[in-house]
């Protein structure tokens, strides 16, 4: 049954708003398989919409069909998965990889009661034939608490693992002797026992940074603060693994949150965008046109605006290219596309309450 709500048209405002990434679009090849994969992570599915050709090359510049649906973790009013199948994909994607270390790569990020129950399902998979790769889960000390002692005091921190399949690329951690509420709500009747995407990971080649002020001076993103890390065979073993680092290259992280975040570690909300730049001279492939919408697997981001006219508007001036006209999405929304100075995919959907 397909479920095509209402078209919900916005109006100019004084103010406009964002929140948190909205949905996490990933090209399937079969969405029946799929919605049953999510359903293990606690995803639910909450609406279905199509596209003919002709609209789909107007909004996602793609000549394919599309069917979507669209699905939601508990009650989150954010990190939804938009799952999008292609009747001709324009590509198959990233594919298979051992690590992240792809320009333009884009991964997502969830929390779960344990990181080896999912990656024992990995294995298994693997040893069945099927194309995933998995790091194993390395520890991480948070909020500075490395002046506690072994043995006798608790640590506060997480064990992050990576698992990559061709059509999913998460990063998966679970958290030690402390809780955050507002990031990561966990679904204990799921199967995997696991959050909504609590962030959302892209790698770029990028010197000149300067690009990413389009997330907060355009977008109005809360700009968190940045750092940078490597560069010494001391690096963190996990990341090394994660970024296939040498034990020399160094790489920054940019954090753009929801507006209504903090910058203190107490007030930080679910639905962060975690830029990863490294420098334009570093080795890796370029996956940019195998990471955009019309893609199979992690192809698309979007973000949820109160006034979708006066967002096309900001985003032009802010420098980004192809933007379309405000369009009906496949859910009856009125949405945009755009291609941001760090020439990445965009999407925009209106209305929020």
């Amino acid at each position: 049954m397909i479920n095509k709500p209402e078209i919900k048209r916005t109006t100019m405002t004084t103010k406009q708003t964002i929140r948190g990434i909205y949905e996490s679009c990933i090209g399937v090849p079969d969405l029946e398989y799929a919605i049953a994969f999510w359903n293990q992570f606690g995803y639910k599915k909450v609406s279905e919409g199509k596209l003919s050709k002709a609209d789909a090359k107007k909004m996602y510049n793609v000549d394919s069909g599309l069917t979507s649906v669209r699905l939601q973790h508990l009650e989150s009013d954010h990190s939804f998965i938009r799952l999008m199948h292609w009747d001709t994909p324009k590509n198959d994607g990233i594919g298979y990889t051992i690590n992240l270390r792809q320009d333009g790569g884009r991964w997502s990020v969830l929390l779960t009661r344990s990181v080896l129950n999912i990656l024992n399902h990995v294995e298994d998979a693997i040893a069945k034939g099927e194309l995933w790769s998995y790091i194993m889960p390395h520890w991480l000390q948070v909020y500075a608490m490395d002046k506690g002692r072994p043995f006798f005091d608790r640590p506060l921190g997480v064990r992050e693992g990576i698992a990559l399949h061709p059509h999913t690329r998460l990063a998966l951690f679970e958290r030690y002797n402390y809780e955050k509420p507002t990031y990561g709500n966990i679904d204990d009747n799921s199967f995997l026992m696991s959050s909504q995407f609590t962030h959302h990971g892209i790698l770029l080649r990028l010197d000149d940074t300067s690009t990413l002020d389009f997330y907060d001076k355009c977008l109005g993103l809360l700009k968190q603060k940045e750092q940078t890390l490597g560069g010494k065979p001391t690096c963190s073993s996990g990341n090394q693994q994660t970024f296939g680092l040498d034990g020399k290259e160094v790489y920054s992280i940019h954090d753009y949150d929801d507006p209504r975040s903090s910058l203190d570690i107490k007030g930080h909300l679910s639905g962060r965008l975690k830029i990863i730049t490294m420098a334009t001279s570093t080795n890796m492939p370029d996956a940019h046109e195998k990471s955009r919408p019309g893609s199979l697997g992690m192809s698309l981001l979007t973000y949820q605006v109160n006034d979708i006219n006066a967002y096309r508007e900001k985003v032009i001036s802010g420098g980004a290219t192809e933007v379309t006209e405000v369009l009906v999405n496949e859910f009856g929304e009125e949405s945009i596309s755009f291609t941001s100075p760090d020439k990445l995919s965009w999407n925009l959907v209106g209305t929020l309450e």
